[in-house]
């Protein structure tokens, strides 16, 4: 922050406006524009400051403003170097690599998204559920539909040829639901509700439909803006805050983030059960107004996961 300098010479005053920029742990360097002999006006501290951060960047004391709305650009970079890696990866595996590729992640997602929600299936149980059409002893209804609707969901989503919209969410929707709890399936909630363990209060369900085209618009102009991580992990956010249905609100929300990297060739990842607090802190930040959390959380969570494709 730039700040201004009185300097006292002769008896006269002389008006600077002053950068101090930190060179290493103990040493800075300060740059200063002379004002003039009177305090200056809004204009004149403006036009300095400007000067100021021209010629510190000249000089390498300060990085240029990221063209991301949260990412530094040093996260964007290892973010598209993950993406490009993991789609040459990829493109290198055989259709039956491919399909224990996918089978995999399928499997973790839905384990880690449902266990979040308090699904009681372990990762065993939910394997053997999807790869293997076996009901493991003990396991309730619910637990078994959620499963199966999640491979079902991602089925659907991989073949999705369209754009987000109200038709597209609500299929998502209906899909992560259908023959569970769930009592309004496919379609936003007709009350209101209260986020267990949260202080924040999801607005009425009367306002739920007006949100949600406020979310559609939004997201058409933001996608013109936004780094695609930025993008997926704000809606995530949006569509929590709004919680427009009356169950399923999480997965749905994770599913939709997941698409949203799909779609711009990014690899989808899980918010793994034994980090959910973390994740919850992330979307709190989120919902005092502080979306910058979440960016940085599912930034490093697809980072950390799909490190490891670098290495073949």
């Amino acid at each position: 922050m730039v700040y201004l300098e009185k300097l006292e010479r002769k008896s006269r005053t002389y008006y600077y406006i002053t950068k101090n920029f930190r060179v290493s742990d103990k040493k800075w360097k300060k740059i200063r524009k002379y004002v003039g002999d009177k305090p200056p006006s809004k204009e004149q501290t403006k036009k300095a400051a400007e000067e100021i951060e021209a010629e510190a960047l000249k000089k390498g004391l300060m990085k240029p403003a990221s063209k991301y709305g949260y990412l530094d650009d040093a996260e964007a970079e290892k973010l598209q170097d993950l993406k490009e890696v993991f789609n040459k990866w990829y493109g290198k595996l055989g259709v039956v690599e491919k399909r224990k590729y996918e089978n995999d992640f399928v499997v973790r997602f839905t384990y880690n998204s449902n266990a979040i929600e308090g699904n009681r299936l372990s990762l065993r149980e939910t394997s053997m559920v999807l790869t293997e059409n076996i009901i493991p002893a003990g396991a309730t209804p619910n637990d078994y539909n959620e499963a199966i609707n999640s491979k079902d969901c991602y089925g659907f989503m991989k073949g999705y040829k369209g754009g987000f919209n109200q038709k597209f969410l609500l299929k998502v929707h209906e899909l992560l639901t259908k023959n569970t709890k769930c009592k309004l399936i496919g379609n936003y909630r007709d009350h209101d509700v209260r986020i267990s363990g949260s202080e924040w209060i999801p607005p009425s369900h009367e306002k739920v439909r007006g949100d949600m085209r406020k979310v559609f618009q939004w997201y058409y102009s933001a996608k013109k803006k936004l780094h695609p991580v930025e993008l997926g992990a704000i809606l995530h956010n949006k569509l929590v805050r709004i919680h427009p249905f009356a169950d399923g609100n999480g997965r749905t929300s994770r599913v939709v983030m997941n698409w949203v990297l799909m779609e711009n060739k990014f690899p989808m990842f899980y918010v793994e059960r034994r980090d959910k607090i973390k994740y919850y802190e992330a979307v709190e930040e989120g919902d005092k107004g502080n979306d910058e959390a979440i960016v940085h959380y599912i930034a490093k969570v697809l980072m950390e996961q799909h490190t490891f494709k670098s290495r073949n």
